[in-house]
This record gives structure tokens, C-alpha cells and sequence, in this order.
């Protein structure tokens, strides 16, 4: 008789190293060298001794988190969250925010001179420091053992949910929200079928979308709506896959003079001054005419090709996601912008056989996720524009992307970092490329 059995798994013990800080990267991560390998280490500053638990070792590079600082940098500031230590948000609130800046616009500019040494830096484009964030999404948990629903946002390290009552990132009107929200769902009668909720403050003022697994029931869904109409908010609610509005309008904000509805799905820009502000250098840097024609790729509502649509001839937007195309659509039928199309393709495909290929495009924009746009850079050479402006929100995959246009006829000439989420690791820019004689 064969006896099977699964043995047990053995808890690894904590591993601890200890190293001085030499640098900080723009995630504002700390840099140091223990051996030849290079290790980043959360929390912790230039000049620093800590001690640190490792998190994940490679064979080139290591990551960790500090447990002890035994020597702390004079600048190192007290969080202002009192959920920080524990939350997944943000990570950067012990670094004053000239550091976080300077540390951000270094790293970019480093490694775009080495492929241009006459590249302009133009200065950075910030806005406020707290308060800037206009959408939030929410994740919800049952708690089993203690019998009570859980709304907040992911613990580092982990699929834990850390309750949220407040956070400083956020602009007033959703923080004015969120208690409330925790008040209303700890009444709810099916709390093991929330999904997640999402907040938007735009200018018709705040939406909420409650993603349900099941149909609602009738004494959740009358708590919802009393909800709703006594906070004044724009209810949205997905029951399985189907979305509806339950109470008010879709959410719109203004660029300009110009209305842009969006759904919830939909992507937008958390930080609406910086939008603004990025709009404006994008149309500024493009140096548009009245008879250029300009291509928008990956052009989502419409959030860039409406406002330059205003001072060419004509504007094409592109976008991968149909719904968002028909919004897009929509947009400009609204703002009567009669001189711009938009279409959806699949970018990662060949341009060839696209019905907008063949238009006379001088000027182009391109605002690609994370993963950059290096499937479609070949093809939107061969447009030969004489000018592209690159929106990009991961350094990687701009640095990796600027080479290859570089190889295809273009230099990068102008970037600028837009500090679009301060206090955390992200960071987006904004670099103009001009088509080599």
C-alpha cells in the first residue's frame, strides 16, 4: 500500500542585511551596494545605515525593507497618513517633496542624455503636493472573523485591506465621502457579494460605482438610492457584468470651454490641474497651425485631440478600446469639433490597412500605458511627421521607445517630468521628438 502526503511547508526565517544608503531612485526607493549587488530598499534616504528585511534577491539586484534606520538622514520628515506605514498608496510621504522631485527628474534626464546630449530639460510641471487626487478606487472584504465588512485599500505586501476613513491624497470631496460610504455598506444585508467601489469628484460633481457579484436586494438597493440622493452623488451600479445609472448623470469634467463625458470604466487623469497644465505644454510643444493635420494615438475620450483640434485643420484620434471611441465620438459631436475623426484599431497591428492612414499627418501625440508603444513606432514613422510629442507615465518603457524612434529618424529634444502623483513612485513626462533632416 502506497501512502501519499504533502509535507509541510517550511516558514523561511526573516533575512536581514544591513547597508549605508548612496542614492535615491525615482520610485524613491533608497540605492545601495552590498557586495556588487544592488539593493532597493523602501524607506529609507541618502546617507542612511539601516537595517533592512529582504523582500525578493535576484542574482543582480535585491529588494528589501527597512526594519531599523541605526543612522537617519537631517531631511527625513514624519509621514503625514496615519495609515502610511501600513498602506500600499503611496511611498513616499518621509521624503520632503524637493527630494522626491529632484530624485524623479534626475533619473529621467540621466538616462535620456545618454541618447541625446543636447536634449533640453524644461522645468518640471507640479501642482499641490496633497488634495490632487479626483478618482479612487476602493476594495471591500468581508471579514469572516470578526463579522464586519472591510472598505480601504491594499495593504503593501499584501491582498490585507487597510480601512480607510481618510486619506491626504485625495481632494476634498471624496474625503468628505469616504466614512459615509463605510456607514452605509456595514448596513448592507449581502456583504459577501461587494465587489469594489470607485469615486470620481469631476465637475457635475462626485460619482460612485458599486460593482456587485449578485442582483441586489430590494432593502440594499432602497439604502443605496436614499443614499445617493441625500449626498447628492451620481450612482452607478454593476450587478454581475451589466452597469446602469441608478441615480443622477455620467460624470464630466471641462478642458477649456469643453465638455468631456466619460463612463466609469473609462481611463482618465486622477490629477486635473496637471492635465490641464500637460495639455497646454503638449499643444505648446507641437507648435500647431491652422493647416496642420495631427494624429492622436491612443487618444482614449479625447482628453488631448479635442483641445488641439482647436487650432489645426483637422485631428485624428485612435484608440484600442471601442467603447471609449464612441465616447470619444460623442464628445465631439458635442463640442461641434467638426474637423476631427476618431477610430478604433488595434495599435500592436500594422497601420496599413487603416482607413485613416493616408491623411496628410504632419504632428503627432501619443499617450501610451505603462508598456509604452513599441509595436507601433515602425508604422507611425513611416508617417513621416515632422513633429511627435510622447506622453508617458513609466520611464522604462519612454527610455526604451525614445531609442527606437531615435534609430527611425527622430531625436528627442525637449522632456519635461509632470509630477502627476506626488508622494508616490510614479512618474510621468512629457518629451518632444523631431524628425531628423
Amino acid at each position: 500500500m502506497v501512502l501519499h502526503y504533502t509535507p509541510k511547508k517550511v516558514q523561511k526565517s526573516p533575512h536581514f542585511l544591513t547597508a549605508q544608503i548612496t542614492d535615491l531612485d525615482y520610485q524613491g526607493l533608497g540605492v545601495a551596494k552590498i557586495g556588487g549587488k544592488t539593493w532597493f530598499i523602501e524607506n529609507a534616504l541618502p546617507q542612511e545605515i539601516v537595517q533592512f528585511r529582504v523582500l525578493e534577491e535576484k542574482r543582480q539586484y535585491g529588494r528589501g525593507v527597512v526594519q531599523h534606520i541605526l543612522q537617519g538622514h537631517a531631511k527625513r520628515q514624519e509621514p503625514k497618513c496615519a495609515y502610511y506605514a501600513q498602506c500600499g498608496g503611496c511611498q513616499s510621504q518621509h521624503i520632503p517633496i524637493d527630494m522626491q522631485r529632484t530624485a524623479k527628474q534626475q533619473a529621467l534626464w540621466y538616462r535620456l542624455r545618454k541618447l541625446q546630449d543636447d536634449i533640453i530639460l524644461a522645468p518640471m510641471i507640479t501642482g499641490e503636493q496633497w488634495a490632487y487626487r479626483r478618482r479612487v478606487r476602493l476594495a471591500m472584504r468581508f471579514d469572516e472573523a470578526r463579522k464586519i465588512l472591510v472598505i480601504g485599500f491594499r495593504q503593501k505586501h499584501s491582498q490585507q485591506i487597510v480601512p480607510i476613513r481618510h486619506c491626504d491624497v485625495l481632494v476634498p470631496a471624496l474625503n468628505k465621502i469616504l466614512p459615509k460610504l463605510t456607514a452605509l455598506f456595514s448596513q448592507w444585508s449581502q456583504p459577501r457579494q461587494l465587489g469594489h467601489l470607485e469615486l470620481v469628484a469631476v465637475d457635475n460633481g462626485v460619482t460612485l460605482l458599486v460593482r456587485h457579484i449578485e442582483k441586489i436586494a430590494e432593502k440594499d438597493r432602497d439604502l443605496l438610492l436614499n443614499f445617493a440622493k441625500s449626498e447628492h452623488i451620481n450612482l452607478f451600479v454593476q450587478e454581475k457584468e451589466n452597469v446602469q445609472c441608478w441615480q443622477g448623470a455620467e460624470p464630466f469634467y471641462y478642458i477649456a470651454t469643453q465638455k468631456l463625458t466619460f463612463d466609469m470604466g473609462d481611463f482618465i487623469q486622477v490629477n486635473a490641474e496637471l492635465n490641464h497644465a500637460m495639455i497646454q505644454t503638449a499643444l505648446a510643444w507641437l507648435e500647431l497651425t491652422p493647416q496642420d493635420h495631427v494624429l492622436d494615438l491612443f487618444c482614449g475620450i479625447g482628453n488631448f485631440t479635442l483641445p488641439l483640434s482647436l487650432q489645426v485643420k483637422s485631428a485624428v484620434g485612435v484608440e484600442g478600446v471601442a467603447e471609449m471611441v464612441e465616447k470619444a465620438r460623442q464628445n465631439a459631436q458635442r463640442n461641434r469639433c467638426d474637423n476631427v475623426e476618431f477610430y478604433q484599431a488595434d495599435l500592436a497591428k500594422s497601420f496599413a490597412d487603416q482607413a485613416w492612414v493616408d491623411k496628410p499627418f504632419n504632428k503627432i501625440l501619443l499617450d501610451p500605458p505603462r508598456a509604452g508603444a513599441d509595436f507601433a513606432l515602425n508604422a507611425l514613422s513611416d508617417l513621416s511627421a515632422e513633429k511627435i510629442v510622447y506622453v508617458s507615465c513609466n520611464p522604462a518603457t519612454l527610455v526604451r521607445d525614445a531609442e527606437i524612434l531615435q534609430q527611425l529618424g527622430y531625436d528627442p529634444r525637449k522632456v519635461a517630468m509632470i509630477d502627476m502623483f506626488p508622494n508616490t513612485g510614479h512618474l510621468e513626462s512629457i518629451t518632444l521628438f523631431e524628425k531628423r533632416n
